[in-house]
């Protein structure tokens, strides 16, 4: 890997290792800081899925900027800017604390949603203008290393300034980390290499639909968008559940989501040689697998046993993570065009955070339903349904018509 391929894999993994701190329980624990109701917690703690359908405005705004690189670096400062204040929001008085909180929560996941396709586009030239295939193998592990130390700190910080009785401490001292980070992707972003200006179309309802004829790419589109609805009411539903009901202490989140994360460095290689021999739609396949034992197990996850179950549920939830992150991504860059990328991208997310926002609606629904005492349901009936809905995914995955490779770029 050459110097200029690495910048691009240092900016990347500092940067998103600080979004993805600023995403699940450490939202859900900022969220019963604030005291606020359990469906719009949910609801928050869903932003990261639910704005992908904000990705192909922004795919459209990509398209008709002349000066790339500036649009680039102005937009990723701007929602760095605002993750830090959404840890920072706790200095502020409860009420107007609350409403700073979720107003830059709101604005980071905008912002950082509305320049993922062109952001994606351009380390995805990078790595294809430097003929290295391995690129993202590299860095899904080089990223989980990093995100799992980095959020190792930032839990046991929160965990020891909550038995203090100073949580607001806690999330001052992830503030303060998640800036770091930040100020150092800053720093390396600006030293990148400049877009390649490709005659990219913008992404007009034409080009929309001849993109969506692409029957390989809009079958990987389904099929994930599936995915996404079931991991609402499993995955998604395990952050608010964890941190307000089961009440599980961070330092236990951090030990064993740190050895999830392990696993999930260890598997990713795994999972890759799993590919190179039955393809990447059956390997994505047979994962949903995994994920169907997990939701059982978390229906039977209650505060009385939690201390022996969620441990099991995070050491093997991410495990997966790694075989459909660069399964999937691997399936899309094949199934698509390098003059129509942007716009292959900008659909996908479009679905899938569509379809993340219809499960996160009526799950939060739901779950206001069930705190209300208005439905004879427990709020962990919910991860029987998403049993149930990883039926679709898994099916839809083995119906791809064709499929890629491992060696495959």
């Amino acid at each position: 890997m050459g110097k200029k391929l690495r910048l691009f894999l240092g900016e990347y993994i500092t940067a998103m290792v600080a979004y993805w701190i600023c995403t699940g329980f450490i939202i859900a624990k900022l969220t019963d800081y604030f005291q606020l109701p359990l469906g719009l917690s949910n609801i928050l703690t869903s932003l990261s899925s639910m704005f992908l359908v904000l990705q192909p405005l922004g795919g459209i705004f990509y398209s008709k900027i002349q000066r790339k690189r500036g649009y680039l670096l102005s937009m990723n400062l701007i929602w760095r800017i605002c993750l830090c204040f959404v840890f920072f929001s706790v200095f502020l008085a409860p009420s107007i604390g609350t409403l700073v909180f979720c107003v830059c929560l709101l604005s980071m996941q905008f912002f950082q949603q509305i320049i993922s396709p062109a952001y994606e586009d351009w380390h995805v030239q990078a790595a294809e203008a430097a003929h290295y295939s391995k690129f993202y193998s590299v860095r899904e592990v080089v990223f989980m290393i990093l995100y799992t130390v980095m959020a190792a700190v930032v839990q046991i910080a929160i965990s020891i300034s909550e038995k203090q009785g100073q949580l607001r401490n806690g999330f001052i001292t992830a503030g303060v980390l998640e800036t770091l980070l930040l100020v150092i992707s800053v720093v390396l972003i600006i030293k990148l290499s400049a877009p390649i200006s490709c005659a990219q179309t913008s992404g007009s309802l034409r080009v929309f639909a001849q993109v969506l004829r692409n029957r390989v790419h809009t079958g990987i589109i389904i099929a994930n968008a599936s995915w996404g609805i079931a991991n609402v009411f499993i995955g998604g539903l395990f952050g608010i559940y964890a941190v307000r009901i089961l009440k599980i202490d961070f330092i236990q989140l951090m030990i064993w989501g740190m050895a999830g994360n392990l696993l999930r460095t260890l598997f990713g290689p795994v999972f890759a040689k799993i590919a190179a021999r039955i393809g990447w739609k059956k390997c994505v396949s047979n994962i949903f697998i995994l994920y169907a034992l997990l939701a059982v197990l978390l229906y039977f996850t209650t505060p009385e046993n939690a201390f022996w179950t969620a441990p099991i549920y995070l050491s093997f939830s991410t495990l997966p993570v790694s075989g459909l992150n660069i399964g999937i991504l691997k399936m899309r860059i094949s199934s698509s065009t390098e003059d129509l990328r942007s716009v292959y991208f900008s659909l996908f997310s479009l679905f899938s955070g569509g379809a993340s926002m219809l499960g996160t609606f009526f799950c939060s629904f739901l779950i206001s339903l069930i705190e209300a005492g208005s439905v004879p349901l427990s709020l962990h009936s919910l991860f029987l349904l998403g049993l149930v809905l990883l039926v679709i995914p898994f099916t839809l995955f083995r119906m791809l018509p064709i499929d890629i490779a491992e060696n495959a770029n």
